[in-house]
């Protein structure tokens, strides 16, 4: 018989980094032989760790192929790994047709009753889709699911990740989904792709998106990297957020800058560093308190590399925190987005440790 975990509170912090990852193959590293090409019909075991449920194809690419399933270059688009040479690729949605496809990994081991979990993992739009969707969902039971079809699997996920719009400002970049639950005991699989229907399923056109693949111009073609689900313990975690944070919502004025303290970005890297979730749920906090309010994020860079290049990265520091914002329930609306560079250091120096603080992002409130 199959158990369906419920949805526990989604609160994201910092600090399991170096807990045991549960799910095999995480970052889609290995591979049986080095794609060349897309997933052919009846290829069920498509990675080491990792299957279809249904008979839909996912993908892998890897930088070790110098043809069709190359990393960066592919034939569904043109992405770096999150971490990493590889990750794989599903089809979530496309237009007028029912075919999806998921992707299925046993547990390393089952889950205990009472025990409380954190799933997470990353996807990305393939460069070369026609069309953006705004959700996608993760399923943990008891057993294997399997389905002999290529459509819809008709079962409710455990959670659900709904955008509030198909395409954003931060669609084309590596999105993290994340969730925390206590588990029933003895889940033991994941599953992940889309679970809505076509009609629960907002979908946008991107008419700027070129096509490499002729299936591309009606679908919504999603990479997934970092798959993770670790054991937490909400009670440290709770005294780890308190303890770090520098906002307090509670004492926050309008039309002040604040720099938020605890936001990091590796050198070179728009992503953001564990140590950032604390302070982000508190920044949300700050805004569901004060829905009429609006906030300004601004990126800022470290003195290594030329101006221009610092300003993109700047605005994609800013992007990256916006879509965290967005992910957890804050309208886009209400996010405006800056990029100076390396133009306003807060602290002198060419050492790490100086770098480390002026990679930032600072948040004005408007009301």
């Amino acid at each position: 018989m199959k158990t369906w975990t419920t949805l526990f509170c989604c609160v994201c912090v910092a600090g399991f980094v170096s807990a045991q990852n549960l799910v095999p193959n995480p970052g889609f590293e290995s591979y049986y032989q080095c794609p060349s090409s897309f997933s052919y019909f009846g290829v069920k075991n498509f990675a080491p760790g990792w299957y279809s449920p249904s008979l839909g194809t996912p993908d892998m690419f890897n930088r070790c192929s110098f043809v069709d399933a190359g990393v960066p270059r592919n034939w569904a688009g043109v992405t770096n790994a999150l971490e990493g040479n590889g990750y794989c690729g599903i089809y979530m949605w496309i237009n007028k047709i029912n075919y999806r496809e998921y992707l299925q990994a046993k547990l390393n081991e089952r889950l205990i009753t009472g025990r409380t979990y954190r799933v997470e993992l990353y996807f990305k739009l393939s460069s070369y889709s026609k069309f953006a969707i705004d959700r996608i969902g993760v399923l943990l039971s008891d057993s294997a699911i399997f389905f002999n079809h290529d459509q819809i699997i008709d079962v409710k996920p455990t959670f659900t990740h709904v955008m509030d719009s198909a395409y954003n400002q931060g669609t084309r970049l590596w999105n993290r989904v994340h969730f925390d639950y206590v588990a029933k005991g003895g889940e033991g699989f994941i599953t992940i792709g889309n679970f809505s229907s076509g009609e629960e399923t907002k979908s946008v056109y991107l008419d700027f998106s070129p096509v490499n693949e002729k299936l591309l111009s009606k679908a919504a073609y999603f990479f997934i990297d970092e798959v993770s689900l670790v054991e937490i313990d909400s009670t440290v975690h709770a005294t780890a957020l308190k303890d770090t944070l520098s906002i307090d919502e509670n004492d926050v004025r309008t039309n002040e800058v604040y720099t938020l303290k605890h936001i990091r970005f590796s050198f070179d890297s728009y992503q953001l560093l564990p140590t950032s979730y604390p302070e982000l749920n508190r920044l949300i906090l700050v805004l569901k308190k004060n829905p009429k309010w609006r906030v300004e994020l601004s990126g800022h860079t470290d003195d290594q590399g030329s101006a221009e290049y610092n300003l993109r990265l700047s605005q994609t520091r800013a992007l990256t925190v916006s879509e965290y914002l967005v992910q957890n329930g804050v309208s886009s609306e209400r996010i405006r987005i800056r990029g100076f560079g390396k133009s306003k250091p807060i602290q002198e120096g060419s050492d790490e440790e100086a770098r480390a603080l002026n990679r930032r992002v600072e948040a004005k409130f408007l009301d």
